[in-house]
């Protein structure tokens, strides 16, 4: 019986794959890890530890948080409506190379701004609070090594109309003071300097993102070009659908489905309204929008422009009917064209060029002219 050429070569391919197979000492799958696993016993006492550290770093901000508040509660009385005030335990000289360092910030708003609904309150505290109460750990803390502290008290932990900013310097030498010219103070605090108090609507959408998308008041330093190409594939699944233009992923993204919402802080718990600077807006909640989302009503503001901002920040109604009134466009594709300047456009789907079409146009030509010529046969 004759058996073509192809026959064989397929026939002998196969007889080496199988050889191959038998012999070759391939070495065996093991899974990628990036740690070995530990015992039972040693993982369940990391993770108990690793909630005790937690609770703790809660509760120091906590304390923190508190002693701040009274104090800033014990030198209202009297005190003149001023952007910036100090703590009666603040040397003067101090207080003055301070005041100016603060007032910058203000300044660099380029938005007028009152302190009638927002004000910056430093004071000095470099008490530390010891690991544990014994002689041993007495000379470690708990909290890491700063020269300030930036905490944001939003009204609700206040006096319901003012956004305090609190500042705690932990010394008073010039290096403590300096430390204000490099860090960014003013924060959610200035939407309520510059635009007051927000509307309901406003207020619980806020709240129920922990104010994340308020954390940066930067809307007079333009938003740079996007330079990591990468930072687009490590966007949240409702960003990336709604950089294709998915109304509904984009309202997901924003936290405007109830079903997306995050836990408000209760009313009742005024230390539930403090957030701090030093703790990432990522430890709250999921980052739906990217690292960039702290921004996003930063870059409304320069989009849109402070008036037509202030109407969407005070108005009463749900933030896509405001936003629209205001802006005069829907929040949704606003918000597919601000992820396209943050983080990039999506790559363009592959197509096929005419030459493409050509080339395989003239390779299946040749395939099939070669498959209609008679082969040649092998006597066996």
């Amino acid at each position: 019986m004759g058996v073509t050429v192809w026959r064989w070569t397929a026939g002998v391919a196969m007889g080496c794959a199988a050889i191959a197979a038998l012999l070759l000492p391939f070495p065996p799958t093991v899974p990628d890890t990036w740690r070995s696993a530990a015992p039972a016993p040693l993982a369940a006492e990391f993770a108990a530890l690793t909630q005790v550290a937690g609770e703790a770093q809660a509760s120091v901000r906590s304390y923190r948080a508190a002693q701040a508040l009274d104090r800033w509660s014990a030198g209202r009385a009297g005190a003149d409506t001023a952007l910036v005030r100090f703590d009666r335990n603040v040397p003067p000289a101090v207080a003055g190379k301070a005041r100016s360092l603060v007032l910058e910030q203000w300044t660099a708003l380029a938005i007028p701004v009152s302190a009638r609904n927002a004000e910056v309150f430093v004071y000095v505290d470099s008490t530390p609070i010891p690991l544990a109460d014994n002689a041993t750990a007495s000379r470690r803390w708990l909290e890491p090594k700063r020269l300030l502290d930036v905490t944001y008290a939003l009204p609700d932990a206040t006096d319901g109309r003012e956004c305090v900013v609190l500042v705690r310097l932990r010394g008073v030498s010039d290096a403590d003071v300096d430390a204000l010219r490099g860090s960014p103070l003013i924060g959610v605090c200035g939407f309520y300097a510059a635009f007051g108090l927000p509307g309901n609507g406003i207020r619980d959408w806020l709240a129920g993102s922990d104010f994340r998308f308020a954390r940066r008041s930067t809307w007079f330093v333009p938003r740079a070009p996007v330079t990591d190409a990468s930072s687009l594939y490590e966007l949240h699944e409702a960003s990336a659908r709604c950089l294709t233009g998915d109304a509904t992923a984009c309202r997901h993204a924003l936290r405007l489905q109830p079903s997306r919402a995050v836990r408000a802080p209760e009313p009742g718990h005024r230390l539930e309204w403090v957030l701090d600077a030093n703790t990432p807006s990522s430890a709250t909640g999921p980052a739906f929008l990217g690292d960039g989302d702290e921004a996003l009503l930063a870059d409304v503001v320069r989009s849109v422009g402070h008036e037509r901002f202030a109407r969407f920040w005070r108005s009463e109604s749900a933030p896509d009917r405001a936003f629209l009134s205001a802006a005069g466009v829907a929040i949704e594709p606003w918000t597919q064209r601000w992820l396209s300047r943050v983080y990039g456009s999506l790559p363009p789907r592959p197509s096929a060029r005419v030459s493409d079409l050509l080339w395989l146009a003239l390779a299946l030509a040749v395939g099939l002219f070669v498959a209609r010529r008679p082969r040649e046969r092998v006597m066996a």
